[in-house]
């Protein structure tokens, strides 16, 4: 019944297309077999290509199905080892339904992403080490755990931070395992066993799928992917930019996910646990304290530079949220005991009235953050690649940095072939030998001058000029200099068209031309973005034009033209500080 509903819920709110984030690169990947991004995820990618045939429904929403699919079974894992733990029905229910409508857990689990499907196996690993703690005779447990955190290794790194956990609860029962010296083996083996999706990885680029990131062909290829050494390694983000900033803050934003009811209820359950399974508290204890406050202090993520730093760290909080959810039961066994002590006389069980009271404030905690979470109707990815493709003309050449930007471009590239005719370059990849392999491959009419970019001998300008005739469109931050003496940047609605320093365009051109663009796009509502995330940038890139050509119209000492251009800005995207200023200094002259 608990994960029926939740499958519902999760079902009914789920996202039907594209979103902003890895979703559409992960998409994509999974229809094609591909490769996604470091260190790979074989086994997300098969899993994900298996639901892409679903016989329902559009492509995304097929795979973003398998979300779904997994964080529903998480719930369920969660129950039964809250259960198992605390041999109490609506304890274990209670604590299940509160993981599963905690805001952040349940926006992840509507779209596509690795996370959920690493949810499942940390809280399968989970309840298999409480199950054989419980029973330590059964090898057949253990060597089922070291099977899926083996599995689990082939979909998310951050598995290993369990491993302290999983060592505690082995060195309880290091007697028996003394004992019996080849069960350690055959557990290593499993271990290896459950690798084994890594196979994918090289099959899957040998046949040079569209998305295929690293052109894995060799063993040191294949290593390079799964340590992610384009990112650094250990590094959460390749930006220097996104990188720094308080540890403590990324701390506090870990535990604020929670919620004040779930955070409640497992600080009073790590309490029951420590009277009641005290072996579990320290083994809970571990767990969190690894795959929480020590990753968020390691990730160096610095949340001060975008609202999207917070977006893509809170994804790294469902871990630590599966981890500490059966304590909930605990929590909620305790309320249920000190009632007890406190009113002896009272007429009716405990239990069942704390559970009733939580079940109602569940309820309320779904109605009021539904419209917020639910992603069923959210357009805003494929809305913006379909604009930028209206306006790039025939054969153009669209360079883009940033995954918001360019990840739902790919898509609608390679999956649906909309604008075969344009030669989309992820701008970040191009110092990457393979990706300019990977170019010439995908666009047979693309001229790659160069074996190795450098940004100085071998630059942009020479792709440029290697492809004459071909409109240059960029979106994003050129990585060189090679082109500020001989082009110029032309806003052309969403993009920036690169024109020769030769060229003139008159204002009143610029501003006719991107007027008709802009009647044409489909900027999402100000209101309906998550300005937490990508989709923020996306809504300011909108704004752009205007604000663009506001700019242009100052300059040139027509105030009341750009007055209103600047007013059309701020009413696409009302969060721009740069307009709002400039608007004042208007008043003021």
């Amino acid at each position: 019944m608990v994960v029926g509903a939740v499958g519902v819920l999760y079902f009914f709110t789920a996202a039907r297309d594209i979103v902003i984030g890895d979703a559409p690169e992960l998409i994509t990947a999974a229809v094609t077999l591909g490769v996604p991004h470091p260190p790979g995820y074989p086994l997300f990618t098969m899993l994900g290509h298996l639901f892409s045939l679903l016989p329902f429904g559009p492509v995304p929403f097929r795979v973003n199905l398998l979300a779904v699919t997994c964080d529903a079974l998480t719930i369920a894992v969660v129950f039964f080892t809250a259960l198992r733990l605390s041999r109490s029905r609506p304890a274990a229910a209670i604590a299940a339904l509160i993981l599963a409508v905690i805001p952040t857990f349940w926006r992840w689990s509507l779209v596509t992403e690795v996370f959920p499907l690493n949810n499942l196996l940390a809280s399968m690993l989970i309840y298999l080490l409480v199950a054989w703690h419980e029973e330590p005779r059964r090898p057949g447990v253990l060597i089922a755990a070291f099977f899926v955190a083996g599995l689990a290794l082939t979909n998310h790194h951050t598995i290993v931070l369990l491993a302290p956990a999983f060592c505690f609860v082995l060195w309880q029962h290091r007697a028996v395992l003394r004992t019996r010296p080849q069960l350690f083996a055959i557990c290593i083996a499993a271990f290896c066993i459950g690798l084994l999706p890594y196979a994918y990885v090289p099959w899957a680029s040998a046949h040079h799928p569209a998305c295929n990131w690293g052109n894995v062909s060799s063993l040191r290829d294949l290593i390079a992917l799964i340590a992610r050494k384009s990112y650094g390694g250990r590094r959460l983000v390749g930006t220097a930019s996104y990188m720094g900033g308080s540890p403590f803050a990324r701390i506090i934003a870990l535990c604020t996910s929670f919620g004040p009811v779930a955070g409640t209820l497992i600080l009073l359950g790590a309490v029951q646990a420590y009277r009641r399974q005290r072996w579990y508290f320290w083994f809970s204890l571990i767990a969190f304290l690894c795959v929480g406050p020590l990753f968020a202090w390691i990730s160096n993520l610095n949340l001060a530079t975008a609202p999207s730093a917070l977006f893509v760290l809170q994804r790294f909080f469902l871990l630590p949220q599966v981890v500490v959810a059966p304590l909930i039961a605990f929590g909620v066994l305790l309320i249920a005991e000190v009632i007890t002590s406190s009113a002896p006389t009272l007429p009716t069980r405990p239990l069942p009235l704390v559970a009733g009271a939580l079940l109602i404030v569940l309820v309320v905690s779904v109605i009021t953050n539904y419209r917020r979470v639910d992603q069923s109707r959210n357009r805003i990815a494929r809305s913006f690649g379909e604009d930028v493709f209206t306006t790039v003309e025939p054969h153009a050449i669209l360079l883009t940095t940033g995954d918001g930007v360019a990840i739902p471009l790919m898509y609608l590239n390679i999956v649906e072939r909309k604008r075969p005719d344009v030669a989309l370059i992820f701008l970040p990849l191009l110092p990457a030998d393979w990706y300019l392999r990977q170019l010439r491959e995908g666009y047979p009419d693309l001229a790659v001058p160069f074996d190795h970019y450098d940004g100085q001998r071998q630059n942009l300008r020479g792709l440029i000029e290697a492809n004459p005739g071909r409109p240059i469109a960029i979106i994003g931050t050129v990585p060189d200099k090679s082109l500020d003496q001989y082009y110029w940047s032309y806003q052309r609605g969403l993009v920036n068209v690169m024109e020769p320093a030769s060229r003139q365009i008159t204002l009143s051109e610029m501003a006719s031309d991107n007027e008709q663009l802009m009647e044409r796009y489909h900027p999402p509502s100000s209101r309906s973005i998550n300005a937490e995330s990508f989709e923020s940038e996306i809504l300011a890139l909108y704004a752009q034009p205007a604000s663009r050509i506001g700019q242009e119209y100052e300059r040139g000492g027509w105030k009341k033209e750009a007055r209103a251009w600047y007013q059309r800005a701020l009413a696409l995207d009302p969060n721009l500080p740069h307009v709002r200023q400039a608007l004042a200094r208007l008043e003021r002259e």
